[in-house]
């Protein structure tokens, strides 16, 4: 199953998100891990899935074993470890920040306006 790592959840962009993907019941596609920065090894919530321990979000190497890394934490955590992350991990960063919106490399989520993009930059890697 596919590992999602979810950062920044408790914020006003991230609770909102949550709300969104628990009415549509978007927890059960996948393994959630939610990660935290001030709070590891607290309960994390209960998505349906029972609540697990909140893992630490700067530890690099469990974010590695992430397929997938949702964050809307900010900016000043994705400079932190967005770099050291995509080192040597090819996993997909979904972002809220404007830390890496403007990068040449990065694409713009909005299915359904921009698919065609989002499919083209899947496809080219």
């Amino acid at each position: 199953m596919v590992k999602v790592g979810i950062v920044g959840w408790r914020g006003m962009v991230g609770s909102v998100l949550m709300e969104r993907m628990l009415a549509e019941n978007d927890f059960q596609s996948f393994e959630p891990v939610f990660f935290t920065t001030s709070q590891a090894g607290q309960d994390g919530p209960d998505v349906g899935t029972g609540a697990k321990p909140l893992q630490d979000a700067t530890d690099i190497t469990l974010l590695k074993e992430m397929d997938i890394i949702l964050s809307c934490q900010g900016s000043g955590y994705t400079n932190t470890v967005f770099e050291k992350l995509r080192e040597d991990w090819d996993g997909y960063w979904i972002d809220a920040a404007s830390a890496v919106r403007m990068k040449e490399d990065s694409i713009i989520v909005l299915d359904p306006v921009n698919r065609k993009v989002i499919d083209e930059g899947l496809k080219n890697g």
